[in-house]
């Protein structure tokens, strides 16, 4: 769709999670381990999410050692 010369943006992965929801998961360090573990299971039900927090370890990062999932 091209509207004023520009051409629309597509519609965010994670809307209403932000657009950087790995980032998020990997720098909350809040207290509400249930939100954390809710955002968890979204991101895993997403195939492009789950399949890049399956590649984190080979860049030193890793979702199943944070605190937050195993409480």
């Amino acid at each position: 769709m091209i509207q004023y010369g520009y051409k629309a943006l597509p519609t965010p992965v994670g809307v209403g999670w932000g657009n950087y929801p790995l980032a998020w998961l990997l720098t909350y360090s809040g207290s509400d381990c249930k939100l954390w573990q809710y955002a968890y299971g979204k991101c895993q039900e997403s195939e492009l999410c789950r399949k890049v927090a399956e590649l984190l370890p080979t860049i030193g990062y890793d979702l199943t050692r944070h605190r937050c999932l195993h409480p």
